[in-house]
């Protein structure tokens, strides 16, 4: 596993470097926490990530070396720094992205483990095929691999962990949204706000967002003919509506 992910790591750096972007930067930063993610309730996971930190700081340092500058904590979102607070690590930017450090991941102590969760028995693969189910897992590569360029860097952060606490679900249908279907939305519409923090925005399925911002009657009565409301589920999207300066419907 830690051959896998230093292969990865590397491979990482090396687009960055063929290619040095806020794009492929974020690519890297995506490699980077989804390891440690996974491997977060590994009990020697600290040792093992500071082993891989070890030798790829090297690489990092010397591939990027004519491309990266240096950075600071402050720089980073507020989410990176919400997630990596207290760690010592020199950090890099490329234009105004800045790397996450490799080694910064404790151990995670696993709550409300259940030992019936394994491979080898037909009740514990169940387990562990329902737990996948929670959220669709291509949709949410797609979202962590497709960095939006003319939005900001707190705004394709931010977005990504709304998905996941809505386990990838319609904030009004509750539905699963596939990678055609899901839309970020901002409560406080962004023009007026140029808010694109963590509260401010919503995940919603991309009909469900067009009622939201709609002023045509026609259209957001062919809209409503399809989506077939509940009034509870039409309250919801009211309150929307009345944050976009639009009429209730």
């Amino acid at each position: 596993a830690k051959e896998n992910a230093f292969k990865k790591i590397k491979e990482a750096i090396k687009v960055v470097k063929k290619k040095p972007s806020i794009q492929t930067v974020w690519n890297f930063n995506t490699v980077v926490m989804g390891i440690q993610n996974y491997y977060s309730v590994a009990t020697q996971i600290t040792i093992n990530l500071n082993e891989l930190n070890l030798h790829l700081r090297k690489t990092l340092y010397n591939q990027l070396k004519n491309i990266r500058t240096e950075a600071s904590f402050h720089e980073m979102t507020k989410t990176f720094q919400k997630r990596y607070k207290g760690y010592m690590a020199k950090l890099y930017k490329i234009q105004k992205m800045v790397f996450v450090p490799i080694h910064a991941q404790r151990w995670k102590k696993t709550f409300c483990f259940s030992q019936v969760i394994c491979n080898f028995t037909a009740e514990g693969r169940e387990k562990i095929h329902n737990s996948l189910k929670a959220i669709d897992k291509n949709t949410l590569s797609y979202i962590m691999r497709n960095y939006i360029p003319n939005r900001t860097i707190e705004y394709n952060d931010n977005r990504i962990s709304k998905f996941i606490a809505q386990y990838g679900k319609c904030a009004i249908l509750g539905e699963e949204l596939g990678i055609n279907e899901w839309h970020c939305h901002h409560i406080n519409p962004y023009y007026i706000s140029k808010d694109d923090s963590y509260l401010n925005l919503i995940i919603v399925n991309k009909a469900i967002h067009q009622l939201i911002h709609l002023k045509d009657k026609v259209k957001i009565k062919t809209l409503l003919q399809s989506l077939k409301l509940t009034s509870k589920q039409k309250e919801k999207v009211n309150k929307l509506r009345l944050k976009c300066l639009n009429e209730i419907i």
